[in-house]
């Protein structure tokens, strides 16, 4: 039915209970056509609901419930896995019957997918290090220097030969971004602590985003091999945290290794391969089309885009046409982590890929399609709804009638961001840090773009434009970009390492805000006897009772405890005939407040400055 809303304008109203369901990011366009309305007049309803958007504009869950709720509709925002699967059922694909299809006679073993976590400095690079030349044949080249940010060994165990799969990420906030967008690529997680250094503040958010994902967990106790390691003290604190050590009566597993020495490798593989067997069912069906995870990605000069794709079922193969969030392209050749090509990759094997059109996110799932036309379909769609659903979050919702109040007074102020880094997993891992900072209410923070690559002079363009900074994450501006950026006045930041950036722009975002003052007391005087005076007016002839009068500070006056005289300013100061700009405690002096003539015997004169405020 039709009926009149805010404003008088015609808009259909539902019951009450009548759901709409609206992707991320949609729009007043989008909802109007839910509804059969026209979006004109939904924009007219917002005006009048205290809000203020174009037909076009993508709107945030908040602003679409106040609209529904008007309206008298239930409004359901797609979450992330609905919205993929719609997405993809438009193109007749359903992963979910796919996945029941497959029953016990159809999966075979794979190898586990072990990511490697915990604080900086504790030494999870040279691990990973440690356990490549360990086990990688000597003579191989290239390694993980390939940056193919994943690599797969070989263990012998129990007269068998067994894979294991290492993923190097950026750190654990690429691990909680993948992990947010439900790409559960990770089995076991292998914490690394020091044992000279104990548990850190990163090593406790490591081991929460682990527990939080639900991975099970194995302690590396590293650095051994220095003077004060003190492995005892290392299980103590993680008890604390939940990880009881299996001789404490625990079911988690601690390894004593020393990275530099390479000692404890081989005990450590196996408590990963041990972990897993009691832990896990990882088991999945080669033998049907790729799925996986795209774990990191970069641009490359003479290869374009290339990404390092875990396969999690089926076998991908030279020549499939895949979809990775919103990349899509054939697979041209595929490589391992030595750097030799490969035609095949099974369950579990991180591969590099080329082919693909754009550079996809650390993250994002791949599968193949049968055609390009319909690869490509999805990954415009995706690309749109990605767009749509950034420019939502980005929106900040300010009401009509504190608009024009806000900008008048500068407010609302914006720090503008271009991201750029050398592979997507860093790019990604930034971002959502720095979008995590919250440092009050008056200023907000934005990326306006971010990629992968060296800066280019399109990007010094779009920050001069946007008046934006530009973050350069291990990655260098282009031959002359330089020279641009210095004759544009455009703000270049190189970092390598994630949390310096972090700190950088927090410290910038609290440079923005507006300066918040105190009141504090100088001193206070007692006024013992009123002198008249034809040129100055009355002249309190007082004792300093506290702290110290000054001249031309602010001031006030109480009698028996309240203001009697608020806002004036101690205009003369004298001691005896002798003008002075201050006087201490326990000094009599004369002190003129201006016009102000209501002084009495008795009354407190007090002074005071207002200083700003140091923010924490």
């Amino acid at each position: 039915m039709s009926a009149p809303s805010l404003g008088g304008v015609s808009v259909p109203r539902g019951d009450g209970n009548t759901v709409v369901r609206l992707r991320r990011g949609a729009s007043i366009t989008d909802f109007a056509d839910k509804i059969e309305a026209n979006p004109a007049a939904l924009v007219t309803v917002l005006f009048h609901l205290g809000e203020m958007a174009t037909a076009t504009q993508s709107l945030d869950e908040d602003t679409f419930q106040v609209l529904g709720t008007e309206l008298g509709y239930l409004i359901q925002v797609v979450s992330p896995e609905d919205e993929e699967r719609e997405l993809l059922s438009s193109f007749d694909i359903d992963f979910d019957a796919e996945l029941e299809a497959e029953g016990d006679e159809q999966l075979e073993a794979r190898p586990p997918v072990v990511t490697v976590m915990g604080h900086v400095d504790h030494g999870k690079t040279r691990l990973l290090d440690a356990i490549r030349n360990t086990k990688v044949v000597e003579g191989e080249h290239g390694g993980i220097t390939q940056h193919i940010g994943a690599y797969q060994i070989q263990h012998e165990m129990e007269d068998s030969e067994r894979a294991i799969t290492f993923i190097d990420t950026p750190g654990h906030e690429a691990f909680t971004a993948m992990r947010a967008r439900g790409a559960s690529v990770t089995d076991i997680a292998v914490l690394v602590v020091a044992a000279d250094d104990g548990v850190m503040p990163q090593t406790v958010e490591a081991l929460n985003h682990a527990q939080a994902a639900n991975v099970p967990i194995v302690v590396a106790v590293n650095k051994m091999d220095k003077e004060g390691a003190n492995p005892d003290k290392v299980k103590g604190q993680l008890t604390e945290y939940g990880l009881v050590p299996e001789e404490y009566g625990g079911d988690t597993m601690f390894v004593h290794v020393s990275a530099l020495k390479g000692d404890g490798i081989d005990e450590l593989l196996e408590a990963v391969l041990l972990t897993a067997d009691a832990a896990l069912d990882m088991r999945a069906n080669p033998n049907k089309d790729a799925r996986g995870i795209a774990i990191e990605a970069n641009l490359d000069k003479g290869r374009g885009a290339v990404a390092t794709v875990l396969v999690q079922s089926g076998t991908l193969r030279v020549g499939d046409t895949i979809v990775a969030g919103t990349a899509h392209g054939r697979v041209r050749a595929m490589f391992n982590e030595n750097g030799d090509v490969v035609t095949t990759a099974g369950p579990s094997r991180p591969v590099q890929v080329l082919g693909l059109s754009t550079v996809p996110r650390a993250g994002d799932t791949f599968f193949v399609t049968d055609d390009e036309r319909t690869a490509r379909q999805i990954a415009e769609k995706r690309e749109t709804a990605d767009r749509n659903a950034a420019l939502a979050k980005r929106r900040k919702r300010i009401s009509l009638e504190d608009f024009d109040q806000a900008v008048a007074e500068g407010k609302v102020d914006t720090l503008n961001l271009i991201l750029k880094g050398d592979v997507s997993g860093a790019v990604e891992a930034l971002e959502d840090s720095l979008l995590k900072i919250d440092v009050g209410e008056g200023v907000q923070l934005r990326v306006i773009h971010r990629g992968v690559g060296a800066i280019t002079q399109n990007d010094v363009n779009l920050a001069t434009v946007d008046n934006a900074i530009i973050i350069g994450f291990n990655v260098k501006p282009a031959e002359r970009v330089a020279d641009l950026a210095e004759r544009e006045g455009v703000d270049m930041r190189f970092y390598s390492v994630i949390y310096a950036a972090i700190d950088d722009i927090e410290l910038a975002l609290k440079g923005m805000l507006k300066p918040e003052y105190e009141e504090v007391q100088l001193g206070t005087a007692e006024v013992r006897e009123v002198f008249r005076s034809s040129k100055f007016g009355n002249i309190a002839g007082s004792i300093v009772r506290s702290g110290i009068i000054r001249r031309n500070t602010k001031a006030r006056v109480l009698r028996e405890g309240k203001v009697i005289g608020e806002g004036l300013t101690v205009d003369s100061l004298k001691r005896f005939k002798d003008d002075v700009t201050e006087v201490r405690t326990d000094f009599e002096c004369g002190i003129g407040l201006g016009s102000f003539n209501d002084i009495k015997e008795g009354d407190t004169i007090e002074t005071f400055e207002m200083r700003e405020k140091p923010r924490v």
